[in-house]
């Protein structure tokens, strides 16, 4: 009897490492828009075309409403490749019109007409139509290449991990903040386009505290509403209203959403059906904001928060009007509660897109005078921000530190910060010190700062002659000593100094380890030295030269460096730097 042959599955080919490097940030940015309701088309991929005489492609096309993205993915040279594709976009951009016309009648994208066919045609006419090119890549693009290419929407990296972050919480309702991040009005996304010239503000009614009872700063007032959630999920935004703007405010101290948080609050409103009760802490833009009282008159705010025709310090019932406008409400505290009401995809969407519209939440919202400065502003969000957290949970280290950047950007935790920014930015340490929550397998900042840095370069070279601070020789260097000091130029150069001695030491002791010795730590990672620990070690070695007027150049520190890879640094615990630190200098200085 013949035996049965069993039918062998084709082995799946082995991806490259740049192949699998390629498909995870298509994962990322598809999971993304998939979360914020973009389709994406099938069949676009390596599709190749002739444009207007030019010959290209496209990586994908994602379509919600009337928003249609042309996608580009890059894990290689971004300059070299986005020259490339420099002509391809300035064809687009000369007319995004008669580029859908042409992707209209383009055979091999064909998907695009299936789509406009059954979900654009009948709801937008092609001049309500909105492109925009997202162009994204895995490595950090220059400003100077960046300022080449005109109607480019660039998706760097840590942007795509804050839109990552936020959708995987919050699903549909990140869209508000994406459309502005692309450059696209609210009012011109979806339906909004047909109505954008009668959008007009929502009015909601409150009270206004004045200072006198809320002993506040002058010219700071309180207003409290009532709004629905729907209206207030549109105006809100998590972190600073900058999060995706400013690399430095990605990291900001506000944390991100805890998804698992979100969905427990979800069930919460599912279930029991009724809305929180603890009041939302938050800031509105005053520009965005009119307020009338009893009898419906305006309440002029002058510049310096206070009202023109109004003098009573009692709480006063208000009428609050508010653009009707994304991202003008910053929420403090509050958050989760404001963002469990979310448009997402799961089981309980279904009853809480009901409750969107009918359930109202408590607003307190601080109004800052028109002429108060930005810094203030940010520092009084950030302390407010630890006095309502430090009675809820400890506000971890790395965040304190982030607030302290803030607050006090003359202190010794903000200055170590700032260096540690830069040491990461090139040499021995570049790219290799955490900046985001999303990296793994790099070194935490927050105890480098703690213990390594701060000792090094406080602001002190009276009581202390171990402190970079002693070491550098501007004449004008005890300005920094000043309360309320605002020599920002001055604490530039001070940061600039120190990063270039503690870079010359961190050179020659790469100099003298192996490759394979200058890579982080793991317990895979068997001769990896980089740890915090290392690093301290390295920072307290400097103190002691600082300390015995040995600090000098990186010929000297290689020469007297000689034999360190030999030297025993993981017998350390990681509280033991200061111990390491003295050992290396007895052995290779002293």
């Amino acid at each position: 009897m013949a035996r049965l042959r069993t039918k062998t599955k084709p082995k799946r080919k082995k991806l490259s490492p740049q192949e699998k490097a390629q498909s995870n940030q298509k994962k990322e940015i598809r999971a993304i828009m998939k979360n914020m309701g973009f389709d994406r088309l099938s069949y676009i991929d390596g599709k190749h075309f002739q444009y207007d005489g030019r010959s290209s492609e496209m990586d994908d096309i994602y379509i919600n409403e009337n928003v249609i993205l042309i996608t580009e993915y890059t894990i290689g040279d971004p300059g070299t490749h986005l020259f490339k594709k420099k002509v391809f976009y300035d064809k687009i951009n000369e007319s995004h019109k008669a580029f859908i016309d042409f992707i209209l009648q383009e055979e091999k994208l064909k998907s695009f007409k299936d789509y406009y066919e059954n979900n654009i045609k009948l709801k937008y006419s092609k001049n309500e139509l909105r492109l925009k090119i997202l162009y994204c890549s895995k490595k950090s693009i220059s400003t100077e290449h960046k300022n080449v290419i005109d109607g480019v929407v660039f998706f760097d990296y840590h942007i795509v991990q804050y839109f990552k972050s936020l959708t995987k919480a919050i699903k549909k309702s990140g869209k508000y903040e994406f459309m502005e991040f692309i450059k696209i009005p609210f009012e011109h996304f979806g339906n909004n386009i047909k109505n954008s010239s009668s959008r007009s503000p929502q009015t909601f009614k409150g009270n206004i505290l004045p200072e006198e009872k809320s002993k506040f700063e002058e010219g700071y007032k309180i207003v409290s509403f009532y709004i629905d959630a729907e209206s207030l999920l549109r105006r809100s935004y998590v972190l600073r209203q900058n999060g995706w703007k400013d690399i430095e405010n990605v990291g900001h101290y506000q944390r991100m959403l805890e998804s698992s948080k979100v969905t427990s609050m979800r069930k919460y409103l599912h279930d029991r059906n009724r809305v929180f009760i603890n009041n939302i802490i938050a800031t509105i833009s005053t520009d965005k904001i009119k307020l009338y009282d009893k009898d419906e008159n305006t309440l002029t705010i002058d510049s310096n928060g206070q009202f023109k025709n109004n003098n009573s310090t009692e709480i006063s019932p208000a009428k609050i009007e508010i653009d009707d406008s994304c991202n003008i409400i910053g929420l403090i505290d509050g958050q989760h509660r404001t963002y469990a009401y979310h448009e997402g995809d799961d089981s309980y969407e279904y009853k809480i897109s009901s409750l969107r519209k009918e359930q109202n939440l408590l607003v307190t919202g601080i109004l800052f005078p028109q002429n108060e400065s930005q810094t203030k502003r940010l520092k009084f969000e950030a302390n407010l921000f630890l006095e309502i957290n430090s009675n809820q949970k400890n506000v971890p280290s790395q965040i304190r530190q982030e607030i302290e950047l803030m607050i006090s950007p003359f202190s010794p935790i903000a200055i170590g910060k700032k260096i540690l920014a830069g040491l990461n930015k090139s040499g021995p340490l570049g790219d290799l010190i955490e900046q985001y929550w999303y990296e793994k397998s790099k070194l935490k900042t927050a105890s480098i700062v703690s213990y390594g840095l701060r000792p090094l370069v406080k602001i002190d070279d009276i009581k202390s002659k171990d402190s970079l601070f002693s070491l550098w020789s501007n004449s004008n260097k005890q300005n920094l000593k000043l309360k309320d000091s605002t020599d920002y130029e001055l604490l530039n150069e001070y940061i600039a100094f120190a990063i270039e001695k503690i870079r010359d030491l961190l050179i020659a002791f790469k100099a003298q380890l192996a490759t394979d010795q200058w890579q982080t730590y793991s317990p895979s990672q068997s001769k990896g030295l980089l740890s915090v620990s290392f690093i301290n070690g390295i920072l307290n070695v400097m103190r002691l030269l600082i300390e015995n007027n040995k600090v000098n150049d990186i010929n000297s520190y290689k020469s007297k460096l000689s034999g360190v890879d030999k030297f025993d640094f993981k017998k350390y615990k990681s509280s033991q730097y200061r111990k390491m630190g003295q050992e290396i200098y007895n052995k290779h200085f002293k």
